[in-house]
């Protein structure tokens, strides 16, 4: 008796949970590009992961004031630092293609496309693959050459 209660209770909590696959395939079976639900996935879990962060920054506010309250110390007291040597700075590339500007520092991995950050998504030798949006930048290291895709379509390339 308590195995198919278990058996039912566990069946009922997984009744709401689906994939990504099957959200995919559910939405496109409505007759809606496999593009648009790609960004409908994408946009979903960006909302997730938004909710997650806003929960976790509620969640250390709420620690910090208890501690602080308590008379705890959060921190560590800071610590006199001696600076031996100048960082050295990192390569900054620049480019404007047909009016987006493009930002991306390869050595700290780092990329901007319309002053806004842009994620890393892909690295190998031959090149660094940067993405907000529907914006796609490709640097390629050998070529020193930036290329702009919006929604897989090249736009432009430049020399960076």
């Amino acid at each position: 008796m308590t195995r198919i209660l278990s058996t039912v209770v566990i069946a009922i909590l997984l009744a709401g949970c689906s994939s990504t696959a099957s959200r995919m395939a559910e939405c496109e079976a409505q007759g809606v590009s496999k593009d648009t639900c790609y960004l409908t996935e994408q946009n979903r879990q960006t909302a997730i992961y938004a909710a997650a962060e806003k929960q976790a920054l509620e969640n250390a506010a709420k620690q910090y004031a208890q501690s602080a309250r308590l008379g705890v110390p959060v921190v560590a007291p800071l610590r006199q630092t001696v600076q031996h040597a100048q960082v050295a700075k990192s390569k900054t590339l620049q480019a404007r293609i047909a009016g987006i500007d493009i930002k991306i520092s390869p050595d700290i991995k780092q990329g901007y496309i319309e002053q806004t950050a842009a994620a890393l998504t892909e690295e190998n030798q031959y090149a660094q693959v940067y993405q907000k949006g529907v914006f796609t930048a490709i640097w390629y290291r050998q070529k020193h050459k930036i290329v702009l895709l919006r929604d897989g379509q090249i736009v432009g390339t430049a020399k960076g």
